[in-house]
């Protein structure tokens, strides 16, 4: 018998709450391969925590999944004269930083010309809308693209990708392409083939063998031994066959719940600290950057495994304020978030499959950081539902 086709992943990937436990999981079975004597060992407190968290996203996911409240549509394409002007918008709000900022800094970069900070770059308030603009125009005209099919639409698609990487900014890089894997894996409502499967496997094995490849060229002395010996490795990796690139993969995406658990185990309350809490784990850090001014507090950190491992999820701060009543609040503002978005931007609207999409990406990276104050990431929100009200209105009036 042969079995050309395994199954469909359509319905797993277009759920964010299948996608909060399939990266969790991920995490998880990454961290059991236990390449790294530093890492600490998991409590039953944190386990049960992720297990409550599980349960009620299967719950809700389901009943989302059952209703049908999130679904895959495309786009008309006629829609393409949008993404025009979309990608007009765009190329000339980076057209005005770049003159403000004096020059383009991927090429100031490679002329060796003083580049500016990333922190320092862009206009003040303008940049902040701009960023989360372009990131969601390179969802929008990806799902039209895929819709249509149409070249001059991937054209656009890669301009309003291109300043990415012209202003060195690899955050909205990688998120732009995780959220249109997302669009693409909505769309294709067919069986996975074993073909499939196995060209996919091998291209991500390719991938992060030269993501420990580079890793070990930026390494101290270039040694491929020296990150490695720096993060404990155990001798039963060092003793395998498996290639010290593939290392750098379970480093960086197990040490976040490794500094989790390390701040779980090494913090001690005297009080709970929900001002703080509040401001930096709820609020996007451009808010919450000017509220501490007026608060005169900064945000406090997490317990890090070591000082080059800086990631903690998305709940391991939270953790230092207010107890396990902090990832649990966090959790639930979390579920508000998806749920709110999911009813308020519905699956009539061509703007849904964006909205999905960005959520599936912030559950996606909520396994490193917290992506709900990340304001690249989660202001992105603010546009589908500002144009799907226009295209309410546009309806409701005959304005088409």
């Amino acid at each position: 018998m042969k079995f050309r086709h395994i199954m469909k992943i359509n319905w797993l990937v277009k759920n964010p709450f299948y996608v909060y436990i399939l990266s969790f999981s991920l995490v998880f079975i990454l961290y059991q391969l236990g390449w790294s004597d530093l890492y600490p060992k998991l409590t039953i407190d944190l386990l049960i925590f992720f297990g409550f968290t599980f349960l009620f996203s299967i719950i809700i996911g389901f009943i989302i999944q059952l209703k049908g409240y999130v679904k895959y549509r495309p786009i008309n394409p006629n829609l393409k004269k949008r993404a025009l002007i979309f990608t007009i918008i765009i190329c000339f709000g980076h057209l005005i930083e770049f003159i403000h900022a004096g020059g383009i800094p991927l090429v100031n970069l490679l002329l060796n010309h003083n580049v500016i900070e990333y922190s320092e770059y862009g206009i003040k308030t303008f940049h902040v809308f701009l960023i989360p603009f372009n990131s969601f125009a390179i969802i929008y005209i990806f799902h039209i693209f895929i819709s249509s099919r149409k070249r001059s639409v991937f054209i656009y698609y890669l301009i309003v990708l291109l300043p990415s990487l012209l202003i060195i900014n690899r955050g909205m890089f990688i998120i732009g392409i995780t959220s249109s894997f997302f669009v693409y894996f909505m769309s294709h409502n067919k069986r996975i083939g074993l073909k499939l499967v196995f060209a996919t496997m091998t291209v991500i094995l390719t991938i992060l063998y030269f993501f420990g490849v580079i890793g070990n060229i930026r390494s101290g002395a270039r040694d491929p031994l020296y990150i490695p010996l720096q993060s404990e490795v155990s001798q039963s990796f060092l003793r395998s066959s498996i290639p010290i690139e593939y290392y750098w993969t379970y480093l960086y995406g197990a040490s976040p719940i490794a500094n989790f658990q390390n701040t779980v185990n090494k913090t001690s309350f005297s009080q709970f600290d929900f001002q703080r809490f509040i401001t930096f784990e709820l609020f996007p850090d451009v808010i919450s950057k000017r509220i501490s001014n007026v608060i005169d507090k900064e945000p406090i950190g997490v317990l890090k495994i070591t000082p080059w491992l800086t990631a903690g999820t998305i709940y391991a701060e939270s953790y230092r304020y207010a107890h396990w009543f902090g990832p649990s609040i966090l959790y639930l503002y979390l579920v508000f978030i998806v749920v709110f978005m999911i009813a308020l931007v519905n699956n009539k609207s061509s703007y849904h499959v964006s909205v999905v999409s960005i959520l599936l990406t912030i559950m996606f990276f909520n396994t490193f950081a917290n992506m709900l104050v990340f304001a690249g990431l989660i202001l992105q929100l603010f546009y589908p539902i500002l144009f799907s009200l226009l295209e309410r209105y546009s309806f409701r009036y005959g304005k088409n």
